[in-house]
């Protein structure tokens, strides 16, 4: 009895720990198809936050998808309410709790020293046409070409629902957060490759959301974990600088959507 009552402890943590380690993997592989949904609808309609939302929702939609029936599930991706009362949908999820990095083409690339066209519009957009025969002028050493490369990082504070290990691991997402400032990165000189280079494309993809800019009412719990999926597909449409609609306020606007 005294041995059980000693095992029994750790045994729950570790069978705890597993399940909620493959619901992070699920969600990981998820937002990887998510991400890659958002990239291709971004490739086709301008690059705009509106068309990067979409894919997200359609690719987050499959974490909230509860029914059986077409009926229901418009619901489930928009207004789905967990056990406890919460909203939880595919539709909040990110707009609450996901920011959208467009690494390129990078604002600077928009400008009319660079490659940036206005429209009829107003806005400034890269030509997409005849990339085969454009001259390879470049600026910071990026060709036209490149600058039709969109690349895309997301981020996401994915819920951790297991009771007893999600503040556990919740609070290693916000330490391994905190690597990617500079001051620690310089203090602890980590020699290891990945930790450098999480450094180095951070530093050029702009400002990433902190743990708790990003994570929010999960932060004060931590109940969040932030995983991250990286994109690059060619574009099919001009890329725009800015757009016009509903979500024309969150373009670029540094909180759902950076653009370095």
């Amino acid at each position: 009895m005294i041995e059980f009552l000693i095992v029994i402890p750790v045994l729950i943590l570790l069978i705890f720990g597993a399940i909620q380690i493959g619901l992070i993997y699920s969600a990981k592989t998820t937002l990887n198809y998510a991400t890659f949904q958002s990239a291709r609808l971004g490739a086709v309609n301008n690059a705009t936050y509106t068309s990067l939302r979409r894919g997200l929702i359609r690719g987050l939609a499959p974490l909230f998808t509860s029914t059986a029936t077409l009926t229901n599930l418009k619901s489930d991706i928009e207004t789905g309410i967990d056990s406890s009362g919460v909203r939880r949908d595919a539709t909040s999820e990110v707009d609450s709790y996901t920011r959208i990095i467009r690494i390129s083409p990078m604002s600077s690339h928009f400008d009319s020293a660079a490659f940036g066209v206005q429209n009829d519009e107003g806005i400034y957009q890269i030509p997409n046409d005849n990339l085969m025969y454009r001259p390879d002028d470049r600026v910071d050493d990026v060709s036209i070409q490149d600058a039709n490369l969109l690349k895309i990082r997301v981020q996401y504070c994915y819920k951790l629902m297991v009771p007893l290990v999600n503040r556990v691991i919740g609070s290693l997402s916000e330490l391994n957060n905190q690597r990617t400032n500079q001051q620690v990165y310089e203090t602890l000189h980590d020699p290891r490759f990945a930790d450098a280079n999480r450094f180095h494309v951070n530093n050029a993809a702009g400002i990433l959301a902190s743990y708790n800019e990003l994570c929010g009412d999960r932060a004060l719990d931590n109940s969040g974990f932030i995983i991250s999926a990286d994109i690059i597909v060619r574009m099919q449409s001009t890329a725009y600088e800015e757009e016009n609609g509903d979500f024309a306020a969150n373009m670029c606007d540094g909180v759902r959507m950076s653009c370095p």
